[in-house]
């Protein structure tokens, strides 16, 4: 059998011969970069080409019975995925970087950006990154719901083989978003090491019986049922997750400067309303609902509504103040309701504002303006 170190030092004499200063890096990563290669282990290795450089480079092959792949992996990629926002999966594409082994570098200072890219793994998964890695969860839980659509779009269409094929997307998304709430990675593809999967601390108590029942379903009838119940308990362990990170605020600060919005939307839905133009009016109902319901949970609970959140699950502080709820009136086309909730909401955010020290930089004349702008809160 073929040395595998020896086709790699070939493959790495190669590019440095014939492409010289277009390569900035070659490493390899896998079980080999780890030590833990087996007899029937591939190798894994990639460059990072000098921008725009070294394209054909690229060679997939198999030797001696082993396959081969030597790839490109650009500067944009690697860094994406160190800070894990690469389209990649976190829990699988982290390794690539984390645990590679340089075998080849143009320069001391390619070497020092790649091992910086690696330390910023390290730090991403220490606890003073928690609040990024939180936020990279929350946003990842997408593209679960997503794929959770697809399985039920394949189920509904009776493509049997495109509700397997959604699964394994929802659920590597689903494991995905466990891995970055954990602040950890996986040395391989999650499906081939459910070990480690199942050694994180925040995850579901059945996670290994709901994966089966999704991926290796005994009842295929149950899959979608098994799907809803990862996705439900997925998000309550981020819902925790995003709680725990929770920090109030002064009204003051997180309502700074805020009140000309207020004044803008209402105008806008009441111009809507004058026209009778139930779309317009129910945009700017929506958008000026939905800002005041985030700044005011922060205010009361810490943390800003995001697009993972429900609007019930930051809208108690809105309804508490006794503000109106427009888009019950939006939603149901009633313009002069929604006209005159609108006013009331108004009247009620000044009434707030100023029981909380809230200024709403109302101005009386271009003198008033002169000294606004003159102010201590507009000096650099």
């Amino acid at each position: 059998m073929a040395d595998v170190f020896r086709i790699a030092e070939i493959l790495v004499s190669h590019a440095v011969q014939v492409y010289g200063e277009q390569v900035a890096i070659i490493a390899c990563y896998g079980s080999y970069a780890k030590g833990l290669a087996s007899p029937t282990s591939d190798l894994d290795i990639f460059y990072i080409p000098v921008e725009g450089k070294a394209a054909s480079l690229s060679s997939q092959f198999v030797l001696d019975g082993l396959p081969y792949d030597f790839w490109p992996v650009s500067w944009e990629l690697a860094e994406d995925i160190a800070n894990a926002q690469s389209d990649r999966p976190w829990a699988v594409s982290a390794s690539l970087i984390a645990d590679a082994q340089v075998l080849y570098h143009r320069s001391q200072e390619d070497l020092d950006r790649f091992n910086a890219l690696q330390a910023r793994i390290a730090e991403l998964t220490r606890p003073e990154s928690r609040s990024i890695m939180v936020g990279r969860a929350l946003d990842e839980f997408r593209t679960t719901l997503f794929q959770l659509g697809q399985m039920r779009l394949a189920a509904a269409s009776g493509d049997v083989a495109g509700l397997h094929w959604a699964g394994w997307k929802f659920t590597g998304s689903a494991v995905n978003c466990l891995a970055l709430v954990n602040q950890t990675y996986f040395t391989k593809a999650w499906g081939a090491n459910l070990s480690q999967v199942l050694q994180m601390p925040r995850k579901p108590a059945d996670l290994e019986d709901t994966l089966r029942g999704i991926l290796v379903p005994e009842a295929p009838e149950s899959v979608l049922e098994q799907a809803d119940r990862l996705a439900t308990a997925v998000r309550g362990i981020l819902l925790a997750a995003q709680a725990s990170l929770s920090e109030t605020s002064a009204a003051q600060d997180v309502f700074k400067d805020f009140y000309f919005f207020v004044f803008e939307y209402v105008g806008k839905i009441l111009s809507a309303c004058e026209r009778m133009d139930v779309l317009a009016a129910g945009s700017a109902a929506f958008h000026l609902q939905e800002e005041i319901c985030q700044l005011m949970n922060k205010v009361e609970r810490g943390f800003y509504g995001a697009d993972f959140n429900l609007l019930g699950e930051y809208a108690g502080a809105y309804a508490k103040a006794g503000f109106p709820d427009l888009l019950e009136f939006a939603s149901r086309g009633d313009l002069a309701a929604l006209a005159t909730q609108a006013r009331k909401l108004d009247e009620k955010v000044r009434e707030w504002f100023e029981r909380h020290s809230v200024d709403l930089n109302i101005l009386a004349d271009e003198e008033h303006l002169r000294r606004f702008l003159t102010s201590e809160t507009w000096q650099v």
